[in-house]
């Protein structure tokens, strides 16, 4: 296992035990949701973890990205956003709005 697959399980992990604390201050992810991890000041990770996890998305799996900005002691995650899309069937057109 790489030190980036470990550090990935690492992140998953992390980000799971923040949603179990307060799962108020996170919106509801959709149902085999991709999360990308994005972590601050780690550029290649951040690519290398974006182009393994689209390279294995599913079809019209829902995509969202989780900037980590700041860790607690231990390393769990203190301070983050989370951007959330919904997945579109391939041929349809957009919801209006």
């Amino acid at each position: 296992m790489s030190d980036y697959s470990k550090f990935t399980a690492m992140l998953a992990s992390e980000f799971h035990r923040y949603l179990m604390e307060d799962e108020k201050r996170t919106p509801k992810l959709p149902e085999n949701v991709l999360l990308i991890f994005e972590v601050e000041g780690e550029g290649d990770f951040n690519r290398w973890h974006k182009e393994m996890s689209i390279r294995n998305r599913e079809a019209d799996q829902p995509v969202a990205y989780v900037h980590l900005k700041k860790w607690r002691l231990h390393s769990s995650i203190e301070d983050m956003t989370l951007i959330g899309a919904i997945a579109q069937k391939e041929n349809s057109a957009p919801a209006k709005r």
